[in-house]
């Protein structure tokens, strides 16, 4: 009984099913046993069978590192029902709506409608229904926890995955950059120290714009929002070199190939030229060039 009612959750009518009995027969066992007896609103939501099917998490590490930086950028989840994880986004943007379905269709049923935004345009918002295997997703904390730091791969799998959400790649008077804007701070920080661990040399993280003032479309910043930028090409190398096994996001792959061509033709033009762009200012800040 113990095994079936409450390691397995079977209802009292699965039970007498299984053993050939009647429910009633199982519910009395159960009193006789001391097996405390649920609630009805605990069996409703132990009976409320899924529509859809759904497959649990396949455990990749890295995967679940990229899974919790995509995440922590961009994405929203929360605990829908006892059995049910529902994560969630809304984008105008056809490459990231394809993101989300790419990553999460194989493990259950993916909804999608349009919603308005804060600046009154249409966008499409997807959501898909997890088992509790994805509770790893719920947490949203600015913090990256130290079994992801700790392993080099495992790191690079959840940068890209935070990436995806919140970087870019891009050309800016024909120099390469690479920019994270976001308001996790201490994220961004601890971003920026693993890299320079890993010879990827970057300046701190920067308020690039306050709370309460507005962007482009309108929307107004509910706190500061924060910034990491990468302008040397050894260092944006070393960066694609690193992420790029784990990057999912097509145009920003497609955004990385054009920076990484644009460095290796400069690098071809200028010989090799080293790039000493705030070296001065790495040196102040304890950073060995």
């Amino acid at each position: 009984m113990k095994e079936l009612y409450l390691k397995k959750k079977l209802s009292s009518p699965k039970i007498a099913e299984r053993l050939n009995c009647s429910p009633t027969f199982v519910r009395n066992k159960l009193r006789e046993y001391g097996i405390p007896i649920r609630s009805l609103k605990e069996a409703l939501l132990l009976s409320n069978t899924p529509k859809y099917p759904r497959y649990n998490f396949n455990g990749d590490l890295k995967e679940k590192a990229y899974l919790i930086g995509f995440r922590r950028g961009d994405l929203h989840a929360h605990q829908a029902r006892s059995r049910t994880i529902l994560v969630f986004m809304s984008s105008s943007k056809d490459s990231q709506l394809k993101l989300f379905k790419n990553l999460f269709s194989k493990y259950g049923h993916i909804w999608s409608g349009k919603t308005k935004a804060p600046d009154e345009t249409w966008e499409l918002t997807m959501c898909c229904y997890l088992d509790n295997t994805f509770k790893f997703i719920i947490d949203k904390k600015d913090l990256i926890e130290p079994w992801i730091l700790e392993n080099r791969k495992i790191f690079a799998a959840f940068l890209a995955g935070y990436i995806d959400a919140e970087g870019t790649f891009c050309l800016c008077k024909n120099d390469a950059v690479f920019s994270v804007r976001s308001q996790d701070k201490n994220i961004l920080h601890q971003i920026r120290i693993k890299l320079i661990e890993l010879g990827i040399l970057l300046r701190p993280s920067q308020i690039v714009r306050k709370k309460g003032t507005k962007d482009k479309r309108g929307i107004i910043s509910n706190g500061d929002i924060w910034g990491i930028f990468i302008h040397r090409k050894d260092s944006i190398l070393k960066l694609i070199d690193l992420i790029i096994p784990y990057l999912k996001h097509a145009k920003k792959r497609k955004n990385m190939e054009i920076v990484k061509n644009n460095i290796l033709w400069r690098n071809k033009q200028y010989n090799n030229q080293q790039d000493r762009r705030y070296y001065k200012l790495y040196l102040e800040e304890g950073i060995k060039v």
